[in-house]
């Protein structure tokens, strides 16, 4: 009979443990806190394999270790970009809202639909300490931070050394010293049958963005100024205008034939093999150059960097990650991993795997890198030398102003609007956001 309660005894025992730990179990459950991402580094983006890092490594570390993802995945910054200004306009952003590029920030600001990160800057000053005031300034939106830097954006020309041998031409140290000596080396370029610059116009037009920053940017101190001032909305000066000739005449005569219309990737490939001569882009990029399934075999060894003409060089903060997260603890997760992916070991890991250059100053830079990469030695180095910085469009313009850019661009490129009437253009569509 004893035996019979000792064993009933043990089993009841036995159950309480069983049913104490399934609760235990129960509650570790409850405690994950799932993240909602829509990623669109994925694929063959340059960053995919960093970003795949981080989110494996957060979930390491202290504040990570009760995290998960719960991931959508868009392969490109323009459908990226077009689903997340849908969500702030109709919609729930995810919880960490990446930026693809385009400052939507006071837009998301604006919408009441991201967290005020002030308080956690405020909170931890070594962290914010981290940044310098133009970058936090330029994510800040009515006196509250709202995007939280991962990089600073740099851009200049990327030239195939091969071809300007072929046309006989000698690359600059720097850059040419004028626009003028420019289009002289275009023309030289186009007589040996080489076709001189990439160029596109869909998904807000990168590369053409970047010609035509750099051409209002180094025209003079009221174009750099312009080129250096946040949501413009007179585009009808003389110095953009010019721009816009300028664009004009490099859709017709120095571009591919398939470039209006077209989107990046394809450009890039005229660039990987051969069939462009200079490609404008930044840091970001370098890893493609040796990726075989993006370009030929020692592709890498043929490239060359300069900056624009004048010494130019984009120079801008980013727009930063935001958190779309509303409920507590899935804000303080969402920033436990913001604060993850701008730890200065992190500013060193992402300029290695895929150019990203730290937005934190006076880093050390690992020898090895240098060596390793010597197009990034170059980048590193090239960045003194530039006698002047200004923006660019995705960083300063309006949203829908950018867009305008895009959808407009090929009816300036046939010529069937006038660079009067394309800057007019944005000039209404700028206008309508005040």
């Amino acid at each position: 009979m004893k035996k019979k309660i000792v064993r009933g005894l043990l089993t009841a025992g036995v159950a309480g443990i069983l049913a104490a730990g399934l609760s235990v179990c129960a509650m570790a459950e409850e405690e994950k806190v799932v993240l909602d991402v829509i990623n669109y580094h994925v694929g063959t983006d340059y960053a995919a394999e960093y970003y795949s890092y981080l989110f494996e490594e957060f979930q390491k570390t202290e504040e990570g270790k009760n995290v998960e993802f719960n991931f959508e995945e868009i392969p490109t910054t323009d459908a990226f970009n077009q689903k997340i200004k849908l969500l702030i306009s109709s919609g729930d952003l995810p919880d960490i809202v990446f930026n693809g590029g385009n400052n939507i920030t006071e837009l998301a600001a604006k919408s009441g639909k991201v967290a005020d990160l002030t308080p956690f800057f405020d909170a931890d000053p070594e962290w914010k300490s981290q940044f310098d005031e133009t970058s936090l300034a330029f994510n800040t939106v009515d006196g509250k931070i709202y995007g939280v830097p991962v990089s600073k954006e740099i851009s200049y020309i990327y030239y195939n050394k091969e071809l300007f041998e072929q046309a006989g031409i000698e690359a600059p140290e720097v850059s040419f010293a004028s626009w003028d000596e420019f289009f002289e080396v275009c023309d030289k370029l186009k007589e040996a049958g080489i076709t001189p610059v990439g160029m596109d116009s869909a998904d807000s037009g990168w590369l053409t963005n970047l010609w035509m920053s750099a051409l209002i940017g180094t025209n003079g101190e009221a174009g750099n100024e312009w080129m250096n001032s946040m949501y413009p909305t007179d585009f009808e000066t003389p110095e953009v205008i010019a721009a816009a000739e300028t664009i004009q005449k490099m859709f017709q005569e120095y571009t591919t034939p398939d470039a209006v219309g077209a989107k990046y990737d394809p450009m890039a490939t005229h660039f990987f093999n051969g069939e462009v001569a200079m490609f404008p882009n930044g840091p970001w990029m370098i890893p493609d150059f040796s990726q075989p399934e993006k370009a030929p075999e020692g592709f890498a060894d043929k490239v060359g960097i300069m900056l624009m003409p004048c010494n130019g060089m984009e120079m801008v903060p980013t727009p930063g990650d935001m958190v779309g997260a509303t409920e507590e603890d899935k804000i303080e997760a969402a920033v436990a991993f913001l604060k993850f992916e701008t730890t200065l070991e992190n500013q060193v890991i992402a300029l290695e795997m895929t150019g990203l250059q730290p937005v934190s100053g006076g880093l050390e830079i690992p020898a090895e890198l240098t060596e390793n990469d010597p197009l990034m030695a170059e980048v590193l180095a090239i960045q003194d030398k530039a006698e002047i910085t200004y923006g660019q469009n995705q960083a300063y313009w309006y949203q829908n102003t950018i867009d305008t850019f895009s959808t407009e661009l090929p009816e300036l490129a046939y010529g069937n609007i006038t660079p009067e009437e394309f800057c007019a253009k944005l000039s209404e569509s700028a206008a309508k956001n005040e």
